[in-house]
């Protein structure tokens, strides 16, 4: 990046969530910003370079939307990421799109620097740590059996009775806690992970290591409802909230309100008595939650589950993991780092225990594996995400260690559309005007795209109109002709 501007180029620094931007600040990209963020501004230098970290997690209408940009600016973009890991929650995993079918020949960073042997304290320990790269090494090169059969030799797959998986696993983050060791546990359901997280809680309480006095807090845990299920009543529990996180008409950012209706162009929402319209194109600003009750003591670790801007003037970020100082009277809490999560903001979880996705993106001394057991949960890219988030090691309780080596080596990925349609024949009509957009970008890109929209509209109306017509020949009481292999009689 420092080379790109000596040479006197303007460069931007993407990624698609909050959380990696700011990591990457503290790595001292200063000016990064979220890819939504920079398409709502749509400012970009002409020649510039864009840089995207994890874009792999780009869906297809932001990826079309960056490179039309790019392309009206005669920008360079150069993308970042890896498509063995979670792709987009939007549709289409837009990057590996590009990977299998856009021509692009990838540049590939072959050395894993996370598990690097030089972190251990004595030989056995570092022996150690270069077993566990092995094994992650195995499975970022699709080898995904080779890469358990090496983690199950380590003594790192442990198989034990549903009943006593979660106690055992509790007993496996205390000790590291005893040992002052970074530790995140890594479930495949959300119920695993609430299951994980009373247990390992309930641990730490025993052993003296959370405050005495536990304080009652309502939280708001997101619902992860698509834009076609917000439009419709039977995915809102009855003690739903909606909570607006930008700003839409006169609702600020951290509002919260209850459905009030479905409208053709969008949601009906009361927020404090006043009825605020969310059309449909903006259901992706609000989030809808369902109340429950947590308790929080001094040392806990929650998980923030939504970008923020505190009272206090600093901001959160989805996906933290933050450490209690203390519950203020008030219903604020301190954080251990200094700043206070005032009463309002109550989008958080407890945060001994995270989903594969929820981990991505994260480091830590040592990675605790709960497996479910369930073959729907367990795939590729979440065993690559999983393993690989340690420095140190990893341990993984199974209740089933030969169905949980069967279920990693499933293909993770969605089928992309290019490849379900492989067979339709192109539309020579739409591959013209297709053409003819980036001529007609000159003239700005909303009169491109209403030019070629309203000359395909009327391509469409013109064709003529093609009558199919099934004929069934056979009378009524007719029987069937059979063919001379097949057998007249059943038994």
């Amino acid at each position: 990046v420092e080379q790109l501007r000596q040479a006197g180029r303007s460069v931007v620094v993407l990624a698609p969530q909050r959380q990696q931007v700011v990591d990457m600040e503290k790595n001292g990209f200063h000016s990064a910003s979220t890819v939504a963020n920079f398409l709502t501004k749509g400012e970009l230098a002409e020649r510039a370079v864009v840089i995207v970290d994890e874009a792999g997690q780009i869906g297809g209408r932001q990826m079309q939307a960056l490179l039309r940009l790019a392309k009206e600016r005669n920008a360079r973009v150069v993308l970042s990421g890896d498509t063995r890991q979670h792709g987009a929650v939007e549709a289409s995993d837009a990057l590996l799109a590009i990977e299998r079918h856009g021509g692009v020949k990838p540049v590939e960073l072959q050395t894993i620097r996370r598990q690097d042997p030089a972190l251990g304290r004595d030989n056995e320990e570092r022996t150690h740590i270069k077993r566990y790269r092995k094994a992650v090494e195995s499975a970022a090169a699709g080898r995904l059996t080779e890469s358990f059969e090496r983690l199950d030799k380590m003594g790192a797959v442990v198989e034990c009775g549903v009943g006593e998986q979660a106690d055992k696993l509790a007993d496996e983050y205390l000790r590291l806690v005893e040992q002052d060791a970074s530790a995140v546990v890594v479930s495949q359901t959300w119920t695993e992970v609430h299951r994980v997280n009373s247990r390992v809680r309930d641990a730490l309480k025993r052993k003296g290591l959370l405050g005495a006095n536990d304080a009652s807090v309502q939280v708001l845990e997101r619902l992860d409802l698509t834009n076609a299920q917000k439009r419709d009543e039977r995915f809102y529990p009855q003690d739903s909230v909606i909570v607006f996180n930008q700003k839409v008409r006169e609702a600020v950012p951290g509002a919260k309100g209850k459905l009030g209706g479905i409208l053709k162009s969008g949601l009906l929402v009361d927020v404090g008595g006043r009825f605020v319209t969310v059309s449909n194109k903006m259901l992706d600003r609000i989030s809808v939650c369902q109340s429950r009750e947590i308790a929080i003591a001094t040392g806990d670790r929650l998980h923030l589950k939504a970008n923020r801007k505190l009272l206090s003037g600093g901001r959160v970020t989805n996906g933290e993991l933050v450490a209690v100082k203390a519950v203020r009277a008030d219903g604020g809490i301190e954080l251990a780092d200094g700043r206070v999560l005032d009463a309002g903001f109550r989008e958080f979880l407890p945060g001994y225990a995270v989903t594969s996705y929820g981990s991505q993106g994260k480091t830590v001394d040592h990675v605790l594996f709960s497996d479910s057991a369930i073959k729907a949960a367990t795939n590729a890219q979440q065993w690559y995400v999983t393993i690989s988030r340690g420095r140190r090691g990893i341990r993984i309780f199974t209740p089933d260690k030969q169905q949980l080596r069967e279920n990693v080596t499933r293909p993770g990925h969605r089928p992309l559309a290019l490849e379900l349609a492989a067979g339709l024949a192109p539309s020579r009509g739409v591959r013209l005007w297709d053409r003819l957009h980036g001529f007609l970008l000159r003239f700005g890109r909303r009169a491109a795209d209403n030019f070629c929209r309203l000359k395909l509209s009327r391509r469409r109306r013109h064709q003529p109109i093609e009558n199919h017509e099934h004929k069934i020949t056979r009378m009524l009481g007719e029987r069937p002709k059979r063919s001379r292999g097949q057998n007249r009689s059943i038994g």
